[in-house]
């Protein structure tokens, strides 16, 4: 269920990259062929990207496409595989304490948007509110760190000898 989750954030994410990209193509046109950009594409932008990392991170973590390196943890696992587990439910607990204290942080943040209507962009030209990608930054970094706990308990499984 939570896999599925983080599925349908992922796909979110998906479709809001294509809908950047025709944002942006229509800029250009508009710049080039009417001489009249599409208003707000520079801090539609700014949102999207944060916005589209939150709601991409926790499914990258779940299917082990998060970029690190491998070659240390690679070689315990195949040689010495408790140890190799032990040294990644570590890591996986830092990135679950890494992303509360983001989730922590963010909560503020999205009161605070919310009390004094935070929005980007210039009134009378093109404003937008920033408190959905303050929401969205809450709601990925709490499935992120979720998925963080979810592979540090495998790993200790292993650990423990639960698993194999």
């Amino acid at each position: 269920m939570f896999s599925r989750f983080l599925g349908v954030m992922n796909a979110c994410g998906t479709v809001w990259i294509f809908l950047l990209m025709v944002l942006i193509n229509s800029d250009i046109i508009g710049r080039e062929v009417f001489g009249s950009p599409v208003r707000g594409t520079t801090e539609l932008m700014s949102l999207s990207i944060v916005g589209i990392v939150f709601l991409q991170l926790g499914h990258t973590l779940m299917t082990g496409k998060v970029t690190r390196s491998d070659m240390v943890i690679d070689n315990l696992l195949a040689y010495a595989p408790r140890l190799g587990h032990g040294l990644q439910c570590l890591f996986h607990l830092g990135g679950a304490i890494l992303l509360g204290i983001i989730f922590t942080g963010s909560l503020d943040l999205l009161q605070e948007a919310l009390d004094i209507q935070e929005y980007v962009g210039a009134v009378g030209d093109f404003t937008a509110p920033t408190w959905p990608v303050r929401l969205i930054i809450l709601v990925g970094s709490a499935a992120t760190g979720l998925q963080f706990l979810l592979l540090a308990w495998q790993d200790m499984r292993i650990v423990l000898g639960m698993k194999s």
